[in-house]
């Protein structure tokens, strides 16, 4: 998911304050096996910093059909007893999650978290740099940013995990449920690490009209009324780490969304799927 300015901004400004009282600690993405967000002893933090040059393809109609950019990549994992704020930017499934570990025990874990789901879009498409109103988009409404709120169970296995969750949007956006299922698995090799991953989720009927639907104040001569049901989407996830020095890491990866048809088939999607390509390095603190 794309950033504003002003998030930028502001997580930079907590970093640095962060910097000034540190301990240590491990991040990782909550959808792999080495994730250790879980219960600690007071507070613990840990943090990574570097840059990556992306491709991406978009569904939206009438954008470009790649985008490529230069972009930071910050990931943070502060922690205090069960309490746990992530935010991860190397791996392409990360992002923002607040949570709360409930139970930890027997390679079993049950936690509260909140995380962002389906980033935001308007008649200027995803971009938060674009400028200027899209043709094919000219006179739909704003699409904002969700935050959903529920529940995740997650078995952890040696280098392997599968995780359940299900958030409720509580942000006024499409007030609906989001149901995702990730199994990731984690293989080392001689200096390398190979990272992968596959998940479903499943979009409620008010979820998709809200994103992906077209009411009658939105209907155009090109643009037919769209009314959505249930959806659902299928991911698969690779990413490939190696240290080329003591704090340097190479970094990359592929992250590829495939769309079930009630998305596809919206007057404002282009195309039933989305790839993203990255390739970067890390500097490990």
């Amino acid at each position: 998911m794309k950033y504003t300015l002003l998030n930028r901004t502001l997580f930079s400004i907590v970093l640095f304050s962060l910097s000034l009282i540190a301990t240590s600690a491990q991040a990782s993405n909550r959808y792999y096996a080495d994730n250790t967000l879980e219960p600690t002893q007071g507070f613990a933090w840990d943090w990574s910093a570097g840059a990556s040059y992306f491709v991406e393809d978009t569904y939206l109609v009438g954008t470009n059909a790649y985008d490529t950019d230069l972009e930071l990549d910050l990931s943070l994992a502060v922690s205090y007893d069960r309490f746990y704020l992530d935010f991860d930017h190397n791996q392409l499934s990360g992002g923002l999650i607040i949570g709360y570990s409930i139970i930890d025990k027997y390679d079993w874990g049950l936690d509260i978290l909140g995380t962002n789901t389906q980033a935001g879009f308007d008649e200027k498409g995803l971009g938060f740099y674009n400028s200027g109103v899209i043709a094919e988009l000219d006179g739909i409404k704003s699409r904002r940013y969700d935050f959903g709120v529920g529940l995740r169970l997650t078995r952890r296995f040696e280098n392997s995990q599968i995780s359940f969750e299900y958030l409720y949007d509580v942000s006024g956006a499409h007030n609906s449920w989001v149901v995702n299922t990730f199994f990731s698995q984690i293989l080392p090799w001689r200096n390398w690490e190979f990272r992968s991953g596959v998940g479903v989720s499943a979009y409620s009927a008010d979820f998709t009209n809200y994103y992906f639907g077209i009411d009658q104040e939105e209907v155009a001569e090109n643009r037919p009324f769209y009314d959505a049901h249930t959806s659902t989407s299928l991911i698969f996830e690779f990413h490939a780490e190696y240290p080329i020095s003591q704090d340097w890491v190479f970094l990359a990866g592929f992250l590829s969304t495939w769309f079930s048809a009630e998305i596809d088939d919206s007057p404002i999607i282009s195309q039933g799927y989305q790839h993203k390509a990255k390739v970067g390095l890390r500097y490990v603190f």
